[in-house]
């Protein structure tokens, strides 16, 4: 007995006719864009509504933040943004049903002057705009927006996939959560991960500590947000990168320092805090520290 087939909806494709992408004025209602050739069709499948406040909640939505949703179906994930977490919020969806359908349900809910629907190629959009995206397509397509989303999103800005991952690029963190009434898929369960735009760290770093004479070289290896380290002098302990901090834990021959910053351009600076033995203890010794990427 085949398996009931599931509502599909268009996708625009790179290579189609280059629509505006000027930024969204929030509080107006935006002229349709002209309705390209569809390419190809992928499922349209809602997103559970637990499963859209925890995937807010993994972003750490706030009122600061400029949401973007890919594929935004009915609208839910961004209306929840606007009206739970007071975010502004964009959905990007090819369906003129669901897009009317969505700006109908933003009224109900009280947030139009807060979100947008518009009708856009996902891979001609500028990914400098938002501070959190969130999606819920095929691999293939994941793997299409990666490099965008990689070399467009500021440091420190969110990802949110549900289901599908980004290949070699491994999530900052992974949600899941049973669902014995799943209708598609071959797991029953839901999937959420959540990925934080790494800043660029690798190379020679010279540190200055203010309470040192001499500097040290603390060298950093990177594949996206994974960071290894090595000094010149003394003994890394571990080291991390989550969007624009760097934290090195170091060891000299007197003492454990705990270097926590944020890299900007060439400068990484921050505090540089004494810990204990097992470097989970911090004392109230600390200094600022300064470092140069050679």
């Amino acid at each position: 007995m085949q398996p009931p087939s599931l509502p599909s909806r268009r996708l625009l494709l790179a290579g189609l006719a280059t629509l505006p992408l000027s930024t969204p004025s929030f509080g107006q209602t935006a002229a349709p864009a002209p309705a390209p050739s569809p390419t190809e069709e992928v499922p349209y499948v809602q997103t559970p509504p637990l499963l859209v406040r925890r995937m807010l909640q993994m972003a750490e939505v706030t009122p600061r933040d400029l949401l973007w949703d890919l594929g935004s179906g009915d609208g839910r994930i961004v209306i929840a943004a606007a009206k739970d977490f007071g975010a502004r919020g964009v959905g990007y969806e090819i369906d003129p049903a669901l897009i009317r359908e969505s700006r109908v349900l933003a009224r109900k809910a009280g947030v139009t002057l807060k979100t947008q629907f518009l009708e856009r190629d996902l891979f001609e959009l500028a990914f400098s705009q938002p501070s959190v995206v969130t999606l819920y397509l095929l691999p293939e397509y994941n793997a299409k927006l990666k490099p965008l989303l990689l070399g467009q999103m500021r440091p420190g800005s969110r990802v949110v996939s549900h289901e599908w991952d980004m290949g070699d690029w491994l999530p900052d963190e992974t949600l899941l959560f049973p669902a014995p009434d799943k209708p598609h898929g071959t797991k029953k369960e839901h999937r959420v991960m959540l990925w934080v735009i790494p800043a660029s760290a690798a190379g020679r770093w010279r540190v200055a500590l203010a309470n040192q004479q001499e500097a040290v070289e603390v060298a950093i290896e990177q594949h996206y947000q994974a960071v290894t380290a090595s000094a010149n002098r003394g003994k890394v302990l571990w080291s991390s990168l989550r969007g624009n901090a760097l934290s090195v834990a170091w060891q000299d021959e007197k003492a454990r320092w705990l270097l926590r910053g944020v890299v900007s351009g060439n400068r990484w600076q921050g505090d540089a805090t004494k810990v204990g033995a097992w470097s989970n203890s911090t004392s109230q010794q600390s200094a600022r520290f300064n470092a140069i990427r050679q």
